[in-house]
């Protein structure tokens, strides 16, 4: 903690000196993962801001002076994206007050949602001081010490952003920087975790009521067409479109540390704790042949494939994708995959200590060893999805409840127990659901189902103890057969 508030001290201390009314040429201003550097157009009257962050991606924000008002700018539509809350003609400050000169970003409500700190320190003393911060600060200290951003604060977990959004609302004559952090924090809570705004009105009694939809209010909804857009966007309370006809091949970037050691990310080349805490992180993980893409604590997200959306990795002892503490999460219209065929490890779709998982209309095919392995999740549900093609089994389900597979077709996959539950689960249930062409013991376990008017081809053994066994609606046909089946509409689909 005494480095994080030597390093507090000398960020203040050093922009504290800075006297400028406007930006001036070459000033550097730091919003916690990307250093701008000013460039004064005099004849249009408007500041450029290009940036970059230290694997060296740019951006670039171009800012309009306002006329006749001092230290007033608006955003123009320029080459990259607005900051998040923020739209083209925001209003944007230079504020210079209590030994502090940043800039602020406001919202549509004029609320300060994003800041960029003005800093005398290259790209590389900026981000080492802002991972010590993440790293060693203590959050509730630092809401009346250090002035906040995004990045900062989208790594934090909901309850603990209440937490710190409660303390400043009972702070009654709050400084510069807390008036601030506490705009930021709401703005936090409002769109990147659709907690309730702590600074909501009390209602009148006799108020008309209206009902909105929550989701659509709180809810990002985001394109993305390229593996950085992907994992840049990855976050709560959001849906990730992937864009028609994209492949997604995530191990490239996966194998980028540099790309992995900012904020809300991790690199990891062995067993982390973080899994069991409660901040949410992007993890590119170690494993025997490679690495794989870990989502911790990620609630409400969905990822949904438009027109052909793929997303591949190479690694054979990497899941495709694996969820750790997360709630809420929507696979939908993707196919998913390995380019090469897995060993001992390595499945499509990894969920542990999660709830609420949808995978609908998706293809997952190996040669990842399971299509979907699931521990301690509770509520799973596949929805006219497609296994195929894996190299252990159909699934493996540790101590799971309530998992129900929906219209969904398990095909040529193999070599040992296909559908593996463990006898602590409870309420998996099969719905018109398909079995062909399939190699191995299709029931292992002599575990507990539910079969309801299911069509099952298997030439081998079902591992089926009748006891365990229940027959619920509809009438399931069995074969001893390894034919194909025919075409219905299952997996992705060609719309969105």
């Amino acid at each position: 903690m005494k480095k994080v508030a030597i390093l507090l001290l000398m960020s203040l201390t050093c922009v504290s000196v800075a006297i400028a009314q406007t930006i001036l040429q070459g000033n550097k201003f730091w919003n916690g993962e990307t250093l701008y550097v000013a460039s004064i157009d005099k004849k249009a009257g408007s500041v450029v801001l290009n940036g970059a962050d230290i694997a060296g991606n740019t951006a670039q924000l171009t800012l309009k002076k306002v006329a006749k008002k001092q230290a007033e700018y608006t955003l123009v539509k320029g080459e990259s994206e607005p900051p998040m809350g923020c739209s083209w003609g925001s209003r944007v400050q230079y504020i210079r007050q209590g030994g502090m000169n940043f800039l602020a970003f406001y919202d549509s409500d004029n609320a300060i949602c994003e800041t960029m700190v003005l800093t005398p320190d290259n790209i590389v003393n900026c981000t080492a001081q802002q991972t010590a911060v993440d790293e060693e600060g203590d959050p509730m200290t630092l809401i009346s010490n250090w002035l906040m951003n995004q990045h900062y604060l989208y790594g934090l977990h909901p309850e603990l952003l209440q937490g710190m959004a409660n303390k400043l609302r009972s702070i009654q004559r709050k400084t510069l920087i807390e008036k601030t952090n506490q705009q930021l924090i709401n703005f936090a809570i409002d769109v990147g975790f659709g907690l309730p705004d702590v600074e909501e009105p009390v209602e009148d009694e006799g108020a008309v009521h209206h009902e909105t939809n929550s989701v659509e209010a709180d809810e990002l909804f985001l394109t993305v067409s390229n593996e950085r857009e992907f994992l840049e966007a990855l976050g709560s309370n959001r849906t990730l479109r992937i864009a028609d006809g994209t492949t997604l091949y995530l191990t490239n970037l996966l194998n980028d540390e540099a790309f992995f050691t900012q904020q809300g990310r991790l690199w990891r080349n062995d067993y982390y704790d973080e899994r069991s805490q409660s901040k949410q992180l992007i993890v590119s993980c170690s494993q025997f042949d490679g690495r794989q893409l870990d989502l911790i604590n990620m609630h409400n997200l969905t990822l949904r494939g438009g027109r052909d959306s793929h997303i591949i990795v190479s690694p054979r002892y990497a899941n495709v994708l694996s969820f750790y503490g997360c709630t809420n999460i929507r696979l939908e219209n993707l196919t998913l995959g390995h380019t090469d065929e897995g060993y001992c490890q390595g499945g499509v779709v990894y969920a542990e200590d999660s709830e609420n998982i949808t995978i609908a209309n998706c293809d997952l095919y190996g040669c990842g060893t399971y299509g979907v392995e699931a521990s301690l999740v509770s509520n799973l549900q596949l929805e006219r999805t497609v296994i195929r093609d894996c190299s252990y089994g159909i699934m493996e389900l540790v101590h799971v409840q309530n998992v129900s597979f929906q219209n969904c077709d398990f095909v040529r996959c193999r070599q040992f127990d296909l559908v593996s539950i463990d006898d602590a689960s409870t309420g998996v249930v099969f719905d018109n659901c398909r079995f062909a062409q399939n190699q191995g013991t299709l029931f292992g376990n002599r575990c507990n189902v539910t079969l309801r008017a299911c069509e099952i081809h298997h030439a081998g053994d079902t591992g089926l103890d009748q006891a365990h066994v229940n027959y619920a609606g509809g009438t399931t046909q069995w074969f001893t057969d390894n034919d194909a089946l025919p075409a219905r509409t299952v997996g992705p689909t060609k719309g969105e």
